[in-house]
This record gives C-alpha cells, sequence and structure tokens, in this order.
C-alpha cells in the first residue's frame, strides 16, 4: 500500500509543474489579460501548497476514523476564490452575485470537513447545508451568471459556458468523493477516497488553465468590457432585438 504522504508529495509535485507551465504562459500573453492568467497561477499553486503542507501533517483535525488536514481546505478556499473570480470577470456579473457564488461556494467545502468531525443529528444538518449550498451554485451559474452572460460577446459566452460547467462537475465529483469517503459512508479506504479526490483535483486545474489560457480573445474583451448589447442565443448568436447591458460592474471592473 502506498503511503498516504507519497499521495500527498506526488501530487503536490504535479500541481506545482502545472503551476510553473501557467506562469510561463500567463507571461506570454497580453499585459491587460495577465491578471487572468494570475488567478490561474495562484489557485493552481495553492493546492500545490496544500498538498505539500498535508504531506507534512500541518494542522490536522480528528474526523471520524482518522486524521483530517486542514491545509487541503485553505487551499480550496484559495483555489476556489479564483474560480469564482473569474466566473464573475468573464460573464460581467456584478460582485454581489460573485460574492454569494463563493459563499455557497466556501460554504460547502468547510461544511464537508465540519461533516466529517462531528457526528448525529448535526451531522445530517451539516450535510443538509451542503446540498443547499450545491443547489445554490447551480442556481447562480444557470441563473444569474448564465444571464448576464448571454449579453456579452459569442466567445465570452463561449469562455463562461466552459468554465460553469467545469465547476458544476467539479463539485459533483468532490461531493461525491466525500460522501462515499471512509469518513461517510466508508464505501471505500483511504488510499481509493485520496486517489479520487487528487485525480478531481489535478482535472479542474489542468482543465481551468487549459480553458482560460487558449481563450485569449474572450479574455482581451472581458479586460477592455466589451459587449456586444444583444441577447446570445444557445448557439452563440443573438437575437434581432437585443438590448444593452446595464450598467452593473463585473469583478473585474
Amino acid at each position: 500500500m502506498i503511503a498516504e504522504s507519497t499521495v500527498f508529495l506526488a501530487s503536490s509535485a504535479v500541481l506545482g509543474v502545472l503551476a510553473l507551465s501557467y506562469a510561463v504562459w500567463t507571461s506570454r500573453l497580453p499585459a491587460s489579460v495577465r491578471r487572468y492568467g494570475g488567478a490561474v497561477v495562484v489557485g493552481t499553486a495553492s493546492m500545490s501548497v496544500a498538498y505539500l503542507l498535508m504531506a507534512e501533517g500541518f494542522i490536522t483535525v480528528q474526523t471520524t476514523g482518522r486524521e483530517q488536514s486542514v491545509a487541503r481546505f485553505l487551499g480550496y478556499t484559495v483555489a476556489w476564490a479564483m474560480f469564482a473570480y473569474l466566473l464573475g470577470a468573464v460573464s460581467n456579473t456584478g460582485r454581489r452575485y460573485t460574492a454569494a457564488l463563493l459563499v455557497s461556494i466556501l460554504w460547502m467545502q468547510w461544511a464537508a470537513l465540519v461533516s466529517w468531525i462531528v457526528a448525529g443529528t448535526a451531522e445530517t444538518l451539516v450535510s443538509v447545508s451542503m446540498v443547499a449550498a450545491l443547489a445554490a451554485i447551480v442556481s447562480l451559474l444557470f441563473g444569474q451568471f448564465t444571464r448576464r452572460a448571454r449579453q456579452t460577446t459569442g466567445s465570452r459566452f463561449l469562455l463562461f459556458s466552459k468554465l460553469k460547467y467545469l465547476t458544476v462537475l467539479g463539485w459533483t465529483g468532490l461531493v461525491t468523493a466525500a460522501v462515499v469517503s471512509e469518513q461517510n459512508l466508508a464505501l471505500v479506504d483511504m488510499f481509493v477516497g485520496q486517489a479520487m479526490v487528487t485525480y478531481i483535483d489535478v482535472v479542474l486545474l489542468a482543465g481551468l488553465g487549459g480553458i482560460v489560457l487558449r481563450h485569449v480573445d474572450a479574455l482581451e474583451e472581458t479586460a477592455a468590457g466589451v459587449v456586444d448589447g444583444g441577447d446570445i442565443d444557445g448557439n452563440g448568436g443573438h437575437d434581432d432585438g437585443g438590448s444593452s447591458i446595464d450598467s452593473e460592474p463585473g469583478v473585474a471592473d
């Protein structure tokens, strides 16, 4: 059986290489959009550091069945803040809704840790709150965020849509991994559970970088605040009678 610390060190190394490659890639982007590449770098590097700290047993708490490092959740806090920032900026959604998305994300992630610590009725209530938070995330992304994104440009809407589905798929995977873990339903052992979460983390951050850094046109339009003023249909086109976007500032403003 491979030691837990070995899994964490390998994960840190993989994510560290990804972060470094993203940093080089970002340095080659136009100056106006490097802040978006920087968000990708920061999010990926935070998880690389988190896994390194986990290997060292940094800040652990006793959960059902075993100790769990808080470092993973600190890393997630930074990484998902970068996701929320990019989703809000590209879709031109205001700070209020972007903050609501981030709060829902952070609630769900930290509630997962709490659910491993408490038991009985408290655990049930926390688990229900996680489901509610996930529902809020989906509602925001497919509601207000999508409506705002449809009022931007075709390339921005395409980039937002990819980020939206990556976020939903990622959180669906993480919630599933948390539920079947040895701390909850105990359907998998420690190694399988850690392998699942590590795989999801790597795929998420590889997807984030691959998606964001390839859509330079959309990033340039986001940085410049370019919108078409129409309503993009599901195929990336516009209605004939689209109305202009309101003046609510996006997070990139």
